[in-house]
């Protein structure tokens, strides 16, 4: 019999999650299925499985409510995809990008989470009635990037929306270095969206990810959102 998790009353980290945006793409479940605990299954919409490329900036970011000098903003790219343990809904990430080697180093080795260390860069600009996001990552000497604008406008989705499926998880599913399934809870307020202008983006999915995702560089995104984002909360990682 599965086991509940036990809660964790103060959170480790806290920051806000500015302007994510996610580029989701279907993708078949045997892609999938090797990436994620056997305990879990995929979390599809109309019985299809998906995964997501996620950009955001990381802002006034506290571990234990303490800023670490050079460490409070930065940007982060991930590929995630959509879990469920019984009927509790989440996601798993495949692969995390952060400019921080001593980031990238923490994550994986105090929570065995699939971080990299990159060269990358974000920027924010917005003018009248819009807002611009642009993300750009090196790697083996190529630039990847995404930039895309929206309205400074937004509504939140309703919960019954394709939208709200995607952006909307309350828990984070990972493996420590056992094999044992790991679940931490993730708290904040449902997420506003805006009204996409333009997107525009390069990326070698195979090159950044590993063979096994190159079909996605044949794909387009099934669905693109620009969110305002929030403060969030995460907590320690529960098995």
């Amino acid at each position: 019999m599965t086991q509940p998790f036990r809660e964790r009353r103060r959170p480790f980290l806290t920051a806000r999650w500015s302007n994510p945006v996610l580029l989701t793409f279907e993708a078949p479940a045997e892609a999938i299925a090797p990436h994620i605990h056997p305990s879990l299954k995929l979390d599809t919409w109309e019985g299809q499985s998906h995964v997501s490329v996620v950009a955001f900036d990381f802002q006034d970011t506290r571990l234990r409510g303490r800023r670490i000098p050079g460490y409070v903003d930065f940007p982060e790219i991930n590929l995630r995809t959509y879990v469920r343990l019984g009927e509790v809904r989440g996601v798993t990430f495949l692969r995390e990008f952060v400019p921080s080697r001593v980031v990238a180093t923490v994550a994986k080795l105090r929570f065995n989470e699939p971080y990299q260390a990159h060269d990358m860069t974000s920027r924010t600009e917005g003018w009248g009635d819009e807002l611009t996001v642009e993300h750009r990552l090196s790697n083996n000497g190529r630039e990847h990037y995404l930039k895309i604008t929206g309205t400074q406008a937004s509504v939140i989705p309703p919960d019954d929306s394709q939208v709200y499926h995607f952006t909307e998880h309350r828990r984070g599913y990972g493996t420590n270095r056992r094999g044992e399934l790991l679940a931490y809870r993730v708290e904040h307020p449902t997420w506003a969206v805006r009204e996409i202008r333009s997107l525009d983006y390069s990326m070698d999915f195979g090159e950044l990810y590993g063979p096994a995702w190159s079909f996605l560089n044949e794909r387009a995104p099934v669905r693109t959102t620009f969110a305002v984002g929030s403060a969030v909360q995460v907590f320690p990682p529960n098995r």
